[in-house]
């Protein structure tokens, strides 16, 4: 066993995360130390910038589990990202890179690429005044994935039906788009 192995399996591993965002702005770059980070060549903001990045997780399924990352509120530019018009964001690509860290906070190893996708929505999330506090909240997908797409609409009458019981609206889609259409008409179809 490596000793990126053995952190792995410890009880208390650490992440250090990198995030790079390509605002239409600029790129910027977060990490969730406390303090600003060099590494190839930049820096990585810190000092709190990033509260937070949801499971990163893998599936052979055709399945695209989207990552969400919490910035923190009290910055005023996340403040202005998640009240401004989405043109700055949305389906702009972000990459998220992850380094475990040892008991005495020392990075095993180089940071390895964890995630790469586009930004997609960004909510305001205002905490409940006592432990949680307020965040930006940055849902990520990967690309040509996103909350809109046609998977979460209702596509065939069994999905209308789950949610609109007795409304007849798609009960004909599935047998007409499974016809053949005639392009010309029958008489067209025999002139002489």
């Amino acid at each position: 066993m490596t000793a990126r192995d053995d952190l792995l399996a410890s009880p208390h591993a650490a992440v250090l995360y990198l995030i790079q965002m390509d605002f239409l702005g600029g790129t910027q770059r977060f990490t969730n130390w406390s303090h600003n980070l060099d590494w190839a060549g930049q820096t990585w903001v810190g000092l709190g910038s990033i509260l937070g990045v949801s499971a990163i997780t893998q599936s052979e399924r055709m399945e695209y589990p989207a990552v969400e990352i919490a910035l923190n509120v009290s910055n005023r530019a996340h403040l202005a990202l998640a009240l401004g018009g989405a043109a700055q964001y949305r389906k702009r690509p972000i990459t998220i890179y992850q380094c475990l860290l040892d008991d005495e906070f020392r990075a095993v190893g180089e940071p390895e690429l964890a995630w790469a996708g586009e930004m997609d929505q960004v909510r305001l999330k205002t905490g409940d005044g006592e432990k949680d506090d307020g965040a930006v909240a940055m849902r990520c997908e990967l690309p040509g994935r996103d909350t809109r797409g046609p998977q979460t609409l209702r596509l065939n009458n069994a999905q209308h039906q789950a949610r609109h019981s007795g409304d007849t609206f798609l009960s004909r889609v599935e047998k007409l788009s499974g016809q053949p259409v005639t392009w010309l008409t029958k008489r067209f179809q025999h002139r002489d």
